[in-house]
């Protein structure tokens, strides 16, 4: 068992994965997120085939993967756009964005 855990933490700790320390604002997110609405849909979710759905996601998955584009940790595809998308970004302004797309509803909205 503790093995696992060990390992466990060694993969946490080999990707920027972090916890966010404090919370973010959906309503100031919505704002924020005007740039994010042309891939992701004003919700979150987008009628691109390209572009993840984002609406109802985890807060903190949503956030740790903001940071991860951030860092340059993710390269896919769009991951030098989301990397400059991001670049202009604060922590808090993640928490917010985070916080807002998480509020969405899960699914396609009617």
């Amino acid at each position: 068992m503790l093995r696992i855990l060990g390992a466990l933490g060694a993969v946490l700790l080999s990707t920027h994965v972090m916890a966010i320390e404090g919370e973010g604002d959906p309503v100031v997110g919505k704002q924020k997120a005007y740039t994010c609405q042309f891939c992701h849909g004003e919700t979150g979710y987008t009628p691109k085939k390209d572009y993840p759905h984002i609406n109802g996601q985890n807060a903190l998955y949503l956030y740790n993967v903001m940071k991860s584009y951030q860092a340059g940790e993710r390269n896919g595809a769009m991951g030098n756009m989301m990397r400059q998308q991001m670049s202009v970004l604060s922590d808090q302004d993640i928490k917010d964005i985070a916080a807002y797309y998480a509020s969405q509803e899960r699914g396609k909205p009617e």
